[in-house]
C-alpha cells in the first residue's frame, strides 16, 4: 500500500491527503530526471501534481 501524501488543489485553494496516486519519471528541459506523483482531486476532479525530486 503506498503511503498517503498531501497534494494541494490550486483551483479548489485546498490540501488533500491521498493514498490513491501515480509516480512517474520524466524529464526535465536540462536533461534531469524528475519523479513526479499525479492524483485526482476530490474537490475538482482535477489531475494534480506533485514534485517528489530526482530520480
Amino acid at each position: 500500500m503506498a503511503e498517503k501524501l498531501k497534494f494541494f488543489d490550486i483551483v479548489a485553494k485546498k490540501p488533500f491527503e491521498t493514498d490513491k496516486y501515480t509516480v512517474e519519471i520524466r524529464t526535465t528541459k536540462k536533461g534531469r530526471k524528475v519523479k513526479i506523483a499525479f492524483a485526482i482531486s476530490p474537490y475538482t476532479g482535477k489531475k494534480i501534481a506533485r514534485i517528489l525530486g530526482p530520480a
